[in-house]
């Protein structure tokens, strides 16, 4: 982990910055929120969300310049309970997320944590969230933030559950040795969610 920088409570507004940026246009917050204005408002609520909560339980870290930024979670703080989510993030940061559009994240975010629920093994790690800013993407920071965890997993022998909407990650995903165990449509959304799996390699 020695690549990577643990991101404490003093470096919460540069990961939030980066994390917003790279979701700014992501499927599911289009979805939720067609206006360019208003979605880039609730990129920045939903990514403090994930920043919040992933401090409190579990890690973050970022590259050297915040050029990318990757959440961890132990399986068992995961999907967020409203009493554990108090404890983490600040109410302001959740009202945020309603007044910018947050209310149509609930039906993708329920069937996520779902296909979560059932399909993700006991003892697994969740890779809550990962992005990299759109001026950085395609340079290999995905795989600075990625490899040192999974190496460290693999040590461990415990396996590696994420999801996502963004069909484009879904090869980047396999790329370090996921494999999608389902994808399906999303109930009331145009979007397909995708669910998979790493098991630790034994060369770990």
């Amino acid at each position: 982990m020695t690549d990577l920088l643990p991101v404490d409570r003093s470096r919460v507004e540069p990961a939030v910055k980066t994390l917003a940026e790279a979701f700014e246009d992501y499927l599911l917050l289009v979805h939720a929120a067609p206006d360019p204005g208003k979605r880039r408002r609730l990129a920045r609520a939903f990514c403090a969300v994930a920043v919040h909560y992933a401090l409190r339980w579990g890690k973050v870290y970022a590259t050297g310049r915040f050029e990318g930024v990757a959440a961890w979670l132990p399986g068992e703080h995961f999907p967020m309970r409203l009493g554990k989510a108090l404890r983490a993030v600040p109410l302001r940061t959740f009202l945020a997320v309603g007044r910018y559009g947050g209310s149509r994240l609930r039906t993708a975010g329920a069937y996520l944590d779902e296909l979560h629920h059932r399909l993700a093994p006991p003892g697994h790690v969740f890779l809550f969230i990962l992005g990299v800013r759109p001026d950085c993407q395609g340079k290999g920071y995905a795989g600075q933030l990625l490899r040192p965890v999974l190496s460290r997993l693999d040590r461990e022998g415990r396996p590696c559950y994420v999801d996502t909407v963004n069909p484009d990650a879904v090869p980047m995903y396999e790329h370090f040795g996921f494999r999608v165990v389902e994808s399906s449509p999303i109930p009331g959304t145009p979007l397909t969610g995708w669910a998979l799996l790493r098991p630790p390699s034994p060369q770990g």
